[in-house]
């Protein structure tokens, strides 16, 4: 479990809070990634900052665990 916050970005958002957590699948050679974040932006900017959020930081750190970790036993 990690959990972390942005205290200061470019990006129009503040009181921005994040955990990644990640779970053993005792079902084969898995594990689960759950990461969440909430944060509080002008309800204009609000969906836009939560897809880029998602597609941009979370997508990409998830796509650098596998790649860390593939091959790993």
């Amino acid at each position: 479990l990690v959990s972390y916050s942005i205290l200061e970005t470019p990006q129009p958002l503040t009181n921005h809070k994040a955990t990644l957590q990640l779970r053993r699948v005792t079902d084969g050679d898995r594990t689960y990634a759950e990461w969440t974040a909430s944060f509080d932006a002008a309800p204009e900017e609000s969906d836009k900052l939560a897809e880029g959020m998602g597609a941009n930081v979370f997508q990409g750190g998830f796509n650098a665990l596998k790649t860390h970790f593939a091959g790993q036993g």
